[in-house]
């Protein structure tokens, strides 16, 4: 008789069925959660989706806004889209050009400086607060901005948008009467394109305004090739002529200008400058060497009025040397070369030390044209 198997059971059978039905239930459950979280991402981006295009609808609302004149309005607008997407470029930028527009420098510039943090070199960035800051009157500091927006990252428009800074601080610079810093600031464009008629006589005025009349008459010459009866470029070319001490020269371009263009009471009033010039300069050709002692005197005399005329100026050896002259009535008939030259020596040093700085003579563009016309 064969004794039973004692120990022998059905546990393992059982064991691997009910970790079959424990994977099984698992796996539903990873599955089931894999679901909900598809599902609740898909719910996430239409929820970003949705709030994308509500910021952009405010943000186009604001632009609207903002071209009708109404920056406050827009002002809410680019706030509103930027609570939505905080690290949206755009919509910051707008809503500092509101800001700016509507007399709110300190918010603007409050709104510009963490994009400035973040993205130091950006062009659209830098030009921002270049104006913001130019429009409180900061003008040393805006032209820092203006700086690294010219040089500064822009995008596939990067031409035309550093030409767009160069030429705002170029007005900037204009508004403030030109100068050294104007100069610099054209020599870049000095190369326009030949047919850009229209900014080769905005070059040429702008570099009247910066003290180089030279570059200036290559600008309106320019023109002039191309458009040969245009008035404004002989004015332009007028106006080069007078800075440059050429009386002559001017007194033809003026004329010309004259011609061409509707009656004009400034062209007419600068045409009598010339006139007045001509009739006064001692250095004029054509005129014998008793005219120009005439002509030397008489400058002396006028540069001493306007000394007298300046009260801070103090008596010194220029002015009594001038005194001295005009008292010496022998002197009114000499021709010699020797005493005309004397004469406007005389005057030059009159002008350079005493009269130049006095706001009277100054701004008398007579005394100012022919004093350059010495020193030449």
């Amino acid at each position: 008789m064969q004794a039973p198997d004692v120990g022998v059971t059905e546990t393992p059978a059982v064991s691997v069925a009910g970790f079959a039905s424990f994977v099984g239930t698992l796996a539903g459950v990873v599955v089931l959660i894999g679901v909900l979280l598809a599902f609740d991402l898909f719910l996430a981006r239409i929820d970003s989706r949705e709030s994308a295009r509500h910021a952009t609808s405010e943000y186009e609302t604001g632009l609207a806004l903002l071209a009708r004149g109404d920056p406050a309005a827009a002002a809410e607008h680019f706030s509103a889209a930027l609570v939505i997407e905080r690290d949206n470029v755009n919509y910051a930028l707008a809503l500092g050009e509101a800001q700016r527009r509507d007399g709110k420098a300190s918010e603007a510039e409050a709104t510009l400086e963490p994009l400035l943090e973040r993205a130091g070199n950006d062009g659209a960035v830098n030009f921002a607060m270049a104006r913001v800051l130019a429009g409180e009157g900061r003008v040393t500091e805006s032209k820092s901005y203006f700086h690294r927006a010219i040089y500064g990252h822009w995008g596939a428009d990067s031409l035309a948008r550093r030409a767009e800074a160069r030429f705002a601080l170029i007005d900037l610079l204009v508004a403030r009467g030109g100068g050294r810093d104007l100069l610099a600031e054209l020599l870049p464009l000095e190369d326009v394109p030949a047919d850009s008629l229209e900014l080769r006589m905005r070059m040429g005025r702008w570099f009247l305004l910066a003290g180089s009349p030279a570059r200036a008459a290559n600008m309106f010459r320019e023109v002039l090739r191309r458009a040969p009866r245009n008035g404004d470029a002989f004015a332009g070319m007028g106006e080069a002529a007078l800075a440059q001490g050429n009386f002559r020269t001017a007194h033809a371009d003026f004329s010309e200008a004259i011609d061409l263009l509707p009656p004009d009471t400034v062209l007419a009033t600068r045409l009598a400058l010339v006139d007045t010039l001509l009739s006064l300069d001692p250095t004029a050709r054509g005129i014998d060497a008793p005219e120009r002692i005439v002509r030397g005197r008489a400058l002396i005399g006028r540069l001493l009025a306007a000394v007298d005329a300046c009260a801070k100026t103090p008596p010194g050896q220029t002015v009594g040397a001038a005194r001295s002259v005009l008292a010496d009535t022998s002197a009114a008939v000499s021709s010699t070369n020797a005493a005309v030259d004397s004469l406007t020596t005389l005057a030059s040093e009159l002008w350079t030390s005493y009269a130049g700085s006095c706001p009277a003579s100054a701004s008398d563009p007579v005394l100012r044209l022919l004093a350059l016309r010495l020193s030449q």
